[in-house]
This record gives C-alpha cells, sequence and structure tokens, in this order.
C-alpha cells in the first residue's frame, strides 16, 4: 500500500509535470540553455570586474622593493645568492634543451605535415621559452640589484628595454 498523500504533494507533482511538458515546446530547451549561459557569463563578469578593481587598487600603492630591502628580508637559513643563480642558470639551460627538441618535433611534425603534432610542438617551445625567461630575469635581477642595491628592482618590462634582452634571454650560460 501506498502511504497516505500530504496535502503539498499534488501541487508540487503538477508543478513537476509542467516544467517537464515545457521541454516538448520546440526551442524551449535552447531558451533555457541560452538563460543559463548568460547567467554563468555574468557571474563571470562579476568576478573578473572584482579582480580588475582589486588588481587596480594594488596598481596605486605598488610594491616595489629594492634589492637591499629584499635583501634584509631574507631568513637566515635561506639559500645563498650564488645558489640561487646557479640554481636558475641551470633551470634555464633545461628550459632552453627542452625548448630545442620541441623545435626539432616542430620542424619533423611539418614535414611530416602533422599540424596537430606541429602545433602541440609550439606551444611546448613556448612554454619552455617562458621557463627561460623567468630563470633569466631572476638572475638579471640578482645581477642589477648588486649592482644598484638601493634602486627598485626591476620587472620585465625594464629587462626588455635593456639592449640585448633577446639575446641574454637565449644566451645558456654555458661557460659562466
Amino acid at each position: 500500500m501506498s502511504a497516505p498523500r500530504q496535502a503539498g504533494d499534488k501541487p508540487r507533482a503538477a508543478r513537476r509535470a509542467a516544467r517537464a511538458g515545457l521541454y516538448l515546446v520546440p526551442g524551449y530547451p535552447l531558451i533555457k540553455t541560452v538563460a543559463s549561459l548568460k547567467e554563468t557569463a555574468a557571474g563571470g563578469i562579476r568576478t573578473i570586474a572584482d579582480r580588475h578593481r582589486e588588481l587596480a587598487a594594488k596598481r596605486v600603492n605598488p610594491t616595489s622593493r629594492t634589492f637591499s630591502e629584499a635583501m634584509a628580508m631574507r631568513s637566515p637559513d635561506a639559500l645563498p645568492l650564488e645558489a640561487i643563480e646557479r640554481s636558475c642558470l641551470r633551470r634555464k639551460q633545461v628550459s632552453l634543451a627542452f625548448a630545442v627538441v620541441s623545435a626539432s618535433f616542430v620542424i619533423g611534425s611539418v614535414g611530416g605535415r602533422n599540424v596537430f603534432g606541429a602545433f602541440l610542438g609550439l606551444l611546448f617551445v613556448a612554454l619552455c621559452a617562458l621557463f627561460a625567461l623567468k630563470y633569466e630575469h631572476r638572475v638579471w635581477q640578482i645581477e642589477t640589484g648588486r649592482a644598484a642595491p638601493d634602486e627598485p628592482l626591476g620587472g620585465y618590462r625594464q629587462f626588455f628595454s635593456r639592449k640585448g634582452a633577446i639575446k641574454r634571454l637565449f644566451n645558456p650560460h654555458l661557460f659562466s
């Protein structure tokens, strides 16, 4: 036997049946999908706007440190700068080596008319180049910081504004 019905069951079941019946109307699923997409996009736009406001507030009051301030903030058990510099150079060399291997994969893929392989290879070359840039920028900051300890540490814009930045980026520093 079934359980006795409560007073609120019938209207809820009728609403569910009516809502399910709407999916039989031509175009309703498409309209419902577009409405859901619009709602999701609006939430994403709000999130981006909030993040933009946070970043704009940070830009007004930047926390640009000098090399001396950065050195003073280091913990006593931190790695010596020479070790950090060697580690960055080693990681940059590995990144450049992977970029060369990936570039040869791209060349082979283009020769074999494998467009997807060439695309993936190019993406990996770009990723390796970004890692190399990151490590070279750190080395450059250490070198310029030692030369001018009371100047603010330079960002990527300052790095690329220097003459020979691209040459320095692809220099593996094998003999230094």
